[in-house]
């Protein structure tokens, strides 16, 4: 510890070091933007595709089932030909950062992927979306869904199936809807899904991955935000655009390491400026 406190003062106090640490920075900056717009643009040309599927009599439960429909159709061709031995030869994108752009190309991930993928076009509608770890057989995890908030309620989705449920009334039906009588939503279930995923728990969070830390986490924003607030909240949603993350992330520390830079360059500077003027001072009274 005494010596990572020494080594990381002896970097503050050299300006090269310092110099060499902001041009490092900002090159990732540039890479992680470069990135990020592309992944942007990528999905944006998703949604211009699923907008010449809709019209005037499209609500927002037909948009998100378009939205899978397409993200389903993209991603199912794909999942015979990859898997994760093969992305992990594809180098740092596909395993360090594992960008939503990895998920889309490969659909490696299985229901994770088709999930990461159907959450990331549906954001790009602004409708609040949730990613899901299903509970079956008593274990969480099992299987990835998706939750939609389309303006009064959540409705789920299942992209590995491209799979939604109907109730009555003809709208979407939530994950408590499927939940509370999966007797009926089990009619409309196709061939190729796996009855094991029968829909009896869900979590939004594992707030257990990480003992200790995540649920002294979890009990501080229930405090705050509320306890059923803190159950519905899913943190993977929030890092579906990887390269943004890591560009925030930087510019964080960038900004941390420039006043560090600037503050050792007025330190230096003038040290230099007072001891050429002590020493002119000097030869002028000579």
């Amino acid at each position: 510890m005494k010596f990572s406190v020494t080594l990381i003062r002896a970097v503050t106090r050299n300006l090269y070091v310092l110099t060499f640490l902001n041009g490092f920075l900002l090159a990732a900056l540039l890479c992680f933007k470069i990135q990020a717009a592309y992944e942007n643009g990528l999905f944006a040309s998703i949604k211009s595709s699923i907008n010449l599927r809709t019209d005037a009599n499209d609500n927002a439960d037909s948009i998100v089932v378009k939205s899978m429909d397409v993200c389903y159709y993209l991603m199912q061709p794909r999942a015979a030909t990859f898997n994760d031995n093969t992305v992990r030869s594809m180098g740092l994108e596909a395993s360090l950062f594992r960008s939503t752009a990895v998920d889309l190309m490969t659909a490696s991930g299985a229901c994770g992927s088709y999930s990461q993928v159907l959450a990331r076009i549906i954001d790009t509608y602004h409708y609040p979306v949730r990613i899901a770890q299903m509970k079956a057989n008593g274990y969480f995890g099992a299987h990835n869904i998706v939750e939609v908030y389309t303006g009064s309620r959540w409705v789920v989705l299942d992209p590995t199936f491209n799979l939604y449920f109907t109730r009555p009334d003809g709208r979407l039906a939530s994950f408590e809807d499927v939940h509370g009588n999966w007797n009926y939503y089990s009619q409309q279930l196709p061939d190729n899904y796996d009855r094991a995923y029968k829909y009896e728990d869900v979590r939004y969070t594992n707030w257990t991955k990480v003992p200790v830390i995540m649920p002294a986490i979890k009990n501080l924003l229930s405090l705050c935000f509320g306890k059923e607030r803190v159950n519905g909240f899913s943190l993977r949603t929030h890092f579906m655009n990887t390269y943004m993350v890591c560009f925030n992330i930087f510019l964080f520390l960038e900004i941390g390491l420039l006043l560090a830079t600037i503050k050792r360059m007025f330190k230096t500077h003038s040290w230099s400026f007072s001891r050429y003027f002590d020493v002119g001072l000097g030869q002028n009274k000579i």
